[in-house]
């Protein structure tokens, strides 16, 4: 491992500014800033190393060939044409954060050349918002009235969260897979999409925990060759990377000790945080071990299955005692709470 090299490259990625200038020097290469005075001779610029640090640098004006001012509505936008086409399911909320995002940018960037395709992003977000808060939903890029998404919610959502952790397992994301599991296995436990994505799930375990234990071997090997990398630096470049290590590491202990707190179970890992490393590897093991423990077939059946035949039987029950019952056969068969709160609603409406 070139350790030097990653350092160096450590830092230059810490090494933003926000709303800087471009400097273009004589020598070809190029210096992000912003102007903090200036005189007849040179400029004394601001140059952010981390988020709490600063560096002041002094360059003369006869270094600069030219000056790219940063076109801030142009920045600004870039996040903006990225929120349509919108993905699929997206609740109101959502939509609502989208709707505030456009709307802050065209506030604030009055007369900009791209506020007429900031409209044009505005109005498409809410008229889906619209037909999401009249309980649609999107679908494979299209709206699915609320009649049918209610007819069979249960694996319709299912389906679009195991294509989504699919996808995530396709590209190797294995923590966000992971993660998005956990999630779809509160949810979904007897769906049939549960039952298909059982083995893929372990198989990305094993593959993941392999990854973990290999950079858990290397720890030690790491921090030497960090230690030999800052060594060889002279003593400014030491100090400034010294700073930037030792911030990003209070940031990654931070993060670990919130996600534990919240539980997250896959904690993001850092190959310099040997508790995350750790943690990690005890999780997955006894995530194997309880997902080997299930049966093939869930206890409580099809638990799709058990949803749409309950919501029929109490559409179609004469009475309330008839859709009472319906309702304790899909709590029999472990419907989760989100599609029985549905089915109740169905079963208190008027008849």
């Amino acid at each position: 491992m070139n350790f030097r090299r990653t350092l160096c490259c450590l830092v230059t990625s810490l090494a933003f500014q926000a709303n800087a200038d471009t400097f273009t020097l004589a020598d070809g290469s190029t210096l992000q800033g912003t102007i903090l005075s200036e005189d007849e001779t040179s400029y004394v610029l601001e140059v952010r190393v981390t988020k709490s640090i600063k560096d002041e640098r002094v360059v003369a004006k006869a270094d600069v060939v030219k000056i790219q001012r940063e076109k801030k509505d142009l920045t600004a936008f870039e996040p903006i044409a990225k929120l349509v086409p919108t993905p699929d399911a997206l609740t109101a909320e959502q939509y609502a954060s989208r709707i505030s995002a456009v709307e802050k940018f065209l506030k604030e960037h009055r007369g900009s050349a791209k506020s007429k395709e900031a409209r044009a992003i505005l109005a498409t977000l809410k008229a889906e918002a619209n037909e999401v808060q009249a309980g649609c939903i999107k679908i494979k890029g299209k709206m699915l009235a609320a009649s049918d998404y209610r007819a069979n919610a249960l694996d319709i959502d299912a389906g679009l969260q195991e294509a989504q952790i699919r996808e995530f397992l396709a590209k190797g994301a294995y923590v966000a897979a992971l993660r998005a599991f956990s999630g779809f296995d509160r949810e979904f436990k007897n769906a049939n999409a549960h039952a298909a994505l059982k083995p893929l799930i372990l198989q990305a375990i094993s593959s993941y925990l392999a990854q973990i234990e290999q950079t858990l071997a290397g720890y030690e090997t790491r921090l030497k060759e960090r230690e030999t990398g800052l060594q060889r630096m002279n003593l400014d470049a030491r100090r400034n990377t010294q700073s930037a290590l030792a911030e990003e590491a209070a940031a990654i202990e931070a993060r670990f000790k919130a996600e534990k707190d919240a539980k997250l179970g896959w904690v993001t890992t850092d190959p310099y945080f040997k508790p995350s490393l750790e943690e990690t590897l005890t999780f997955g093991k006894q995530e194997t071990t309880r997902l080997s423990a299930i049966a093939p077939t869930p206890l409580g059946g099809d638990a799709g299955k058990a949803y749409r035949e309950a919501l029929q039987k109490i559409l179609n029950a004469a009475n309330a005692a008839a859709a009472t019952a319906a309702l304790t056969e899909a709590k029999n068969a472990m419907v989760s709470a989100k599609y029985l709160a549905i089915l109740q609603a169905a079963a208190s409406a008027p008849r």
